[in-house]
């Protein structure tokens, strides 16, 4: 199972220094940026045109977008600009879904409400805690989704990868991959604990 660190964070100068260990650790291939609006979600985030990537490769990054219809288009081209390979809205917030290559599911959400998108996607993000906030509990009940979508993609040939996003301890890595989870996000601050 692949972990992936996330940043969540206001300050650019604290996203780069994240973003500096990270890269520096060597131990992850990827990293996720979290971007909230404070509209979505009763949250701000730095937005994706404050982000430079280059001295941060070779990772690769995700930018899972919190925001609202109004500006998801918006920032999602200039995620893509800036060097973000994959760029992942909450599909409760758009009315295309089937313009992404991937899409996070809110914790409320049932996770029927992406399968007409499911033959295009590369990435679901299953969100197990509220969005918005880093340092919240797991909630197990994303255990399920993922055993679902897992049931899918293995008979439906789906290619799609599973990410659970939110709470995630190391106690919960085995039931996750048991469910069929592929990456797990975890926050920066948390995933230090872990090596």
């Amino acid at each position: 199972m692949q972990v992936i660190p996330a940043v969540l964070s206001i300050d650019k100068f604290e996203v780069y220094g994240w973003l500096k260990q990270i890269r520096d650790s060597r131990k992850f291939e990827r990293v996720q940026i979290d971007f909230i609006d404070g509209e979505y979600a009763n949250n701000t985030t730095i937005r994706p045109a404050e982000v430079d990537l280059l001295p941060f490769l070779p990772l690769m990054f995700d930018a899972h977008l919190m925001v609202t219809e109004n500006n998801v288009l918006m920032w999602a081209k200039t995620a893509e600009k800036v060097g973000f390979d994959r760029i992942i809205p909450q599909v409760e917030s758009i009315s295309s879904p089937g313009e992404y290559q991937g899409l996070a599911v809110d914790i409320h959400s049932p996770a029927e409400v992406i399968l007409p998108y499911l033959d295009k996607l590369e990435a679901v993000i299953l969100m197990a805690v509220e969005p918005g906030f880093s340092g919240q509990k797991f909630d197990t009940g994303v255990i399920e989704k993922a055993k679902y979508l897992q049931r899918l993609r293995k008979y439906d040939n789906y290619r799609f990868r599973i990410c659970v996003d939110g709470g995630v301890q190391k106690e919960h890595l085995p039931l996750l991959a048991e469910a069929g989870v592929d990456e797990v996000t975890v926050g920066v601050k948390r995933i230090q604990d872990w090596y």
